[in-house]
């Protein structure tokens, strides 16, 4: 199932519409669509895709030889152990066929190609020096190992180095695109879902709309031969050594814990200098970020506070890693309700709040705030904390927000405890101007809406606005 994805499509389109030799990369998580994007784009052109697994070097050189074989003679299928005898050979055959006419080559998993033969990216990096950059070529390599891409491609010592001429960095999706995977889900469904999910397509396809959460997430998740189960744990050991030191931070971070100096404790590491390399290397893989406090100046860093980016990766630390024993002996049941469902909707809280940091660049595109954010997050200080803060600080202008995700209408007091948390934020900085905005599961008192109706600096947000955004 393909959805979206225009903005890619259109910047791939456009390398391949340039009329010269283009070698681009495509990087992106596991699970992310890296390879229904490129099947997409594919459609109805010259091309060749070609997907690597874990082989020999032999059995991939085979493989490749097979598939550009039926290009050059498709009226004379291969024999069975045909190969063109080096990457070498074969890749100047490649040229060959992309020399009077566009030619799209994908090689799908470049880390499972390039992990049988440690010299592949310097034979394709003389093929392409040689050969390849003069021809009509549009080559793709697609992977999600950063560690090889980068060994390969993208790091300066690199034997491809300098050779791209495009990258793409694939993005889960959008909520409002990852609710076309299940159209029969209402707004606030889609919200929960995605506090699981998040964006990522290879998750959003584990679900179906023809059930509810729950026993989706019995089906999908509660469960220990699911692709869902495992996937965490199949994520850190292709990824990363010592996997178990960095599950423990995953973990400590889904369970609530933000600061360095928290986090490193709550994981068992002796010192924080110690668990901030580890943080390092997870967030160079795209899983965490380091957040900073959004403020009216600019201020200089400090050590700010560890989130996890993935949905996924928060829901397995919170429910599924400390609770394995209990899920593997059948009592996936008694977890849901005695566990799971008690706290699920300060979980849910927690991708709202994102939700609503995110759709601030949607409000921003429709002009429902008349400024262009430069920066988007939250701020706290020992004085309290505001879930969104949006900032454009050249023309002083600020969006505050809200987020609850609560069974009960946000109400006068909320807007009035904003308000006051606003003023704090200015730090007596003047001449700020200050939209607020409040984000609500269950809607707005009448009262609120009334006094909202009145004044253009105050919005008020549901479900329906955040996923119906483009849906």
């Amino acid at each position: 199932m393909f959805i979206n994805r225009q903005r890619e499509l259109e910047a791939l389109a456009a390398r391949f519409a340039s009329g010269r030799a283009e070698f681009v990369v495509v990087t992106g998580r596991r699970r992310v669509g890296k390879t229904a994007l490129l099947a997409a784009f594919a459609n109805s052109k010259r091309a060749l895709r070609f997907t690597a697994f874990l082989d020999s070097e032999e059995g991939q050189l085979r493989r490749l030889s097979a598939a550009v074989r039926q290009l050059e003679r498709p009226e004379a299928p291969a024999p069975p152990d045909f190969s063109y005898g080096s990457w070498e050979a074969l890749f100047q055959t490649i040229g060959a066929l992309a020399r009077g006419e566009r030619l799209l080559v994908i090689l799908d998993e470049w880390p499972y190609l390039a992990g049988g033969s440690l010299h592949l990216a310097s034979v394709l990096q003389h093929v392409w020096d040689e050969t390849l950059q003069h021809s009509s070529l549009m080559l793709t390599l697609s992977g999600s190992y950063l560690s090889v891409m980068e060994r390969d491609i993208l790091d300066r010592q690199a034997p491809l180095y300098g050779r791209r001429t495009g990258q793409l960095i694939l993005q889960p999706l959008e909520i409002a695109d990852a609710a076309q995977f299940l159209p029969a889900y209402s707004a606030d469904e889609m919200v929960e879902l995605y506090a699981v999910a998040g964006g990522m397509p290879g998750y959003l396809l584990q679900f179906h709309d023809s059930q509810n959460l729950w026993a989706n997430l019995r089906r999908a998740v509660f469960s220990p031969d699911t692709f869902l189960y495992q996937e965490p744990d199949l994520l850190l050991r292709e990824e990363l050594r010592e996997p178990r030191l960095y599950a423990a931070l995953l973990r400590a971070m889904a369970q609530g814990y933000h600061q360095v100096g928290q986090v490193a404790q709550a994981a068992g590491f002796s010192d924080r200098a110690t668990a901030t390399r580890y943080l390092d290397t997870l967030r160079s893989l795209g899983l965490v970020e380091n957040r900073q406090p959004v403020t009216p100046r600019r201020k200089q860093r400090s050590w700010g506070a560890w989130h996890l980016l993935d949905p996924y990766l928060r829901f397995w630390g919170n429910w599924v890693l400390p609770y394995t024993s209990q899920i593997e002996f059948g009592e996936a049941e008694r977890l849901i309700q005695e566990v799971v469902r008690p706290g699920w909707d300060r979980f849910v809280g927690f991708s709202w709040e994102e939700l609503a940091r995110r759709h601030m660049h949607h409000l921003s595109a429709r002009q429902a705030i008349p400024f262009w954010p430069e920066e988007v997050g939250s701020w706290w200080s020992s004085a309290g904390q505001i879930d969104v803060a949006a900032v454009q600080r050249d023309r002083r202008c600020a969006l505050l927000g809200e987020a609850r995700w609560r069974r009960e209408p946000m109400t006068v007091a909320d807007l009035d405890a904003l308000q006051a948390k606003s003023r704090t934020w200015l730090e007596n900085e003047k001449g700020w101007d200050v939209w607020l905005a409040l984000f609500s599961r269950s809607g707005f008192s009448p009262t609120l809406r009334e006094r909202v109706a009145a004044d253009s600096h105050l919005l008020l947000l549901t479900p329906d606005d955040v996923v119906g955004e483009g849906r």
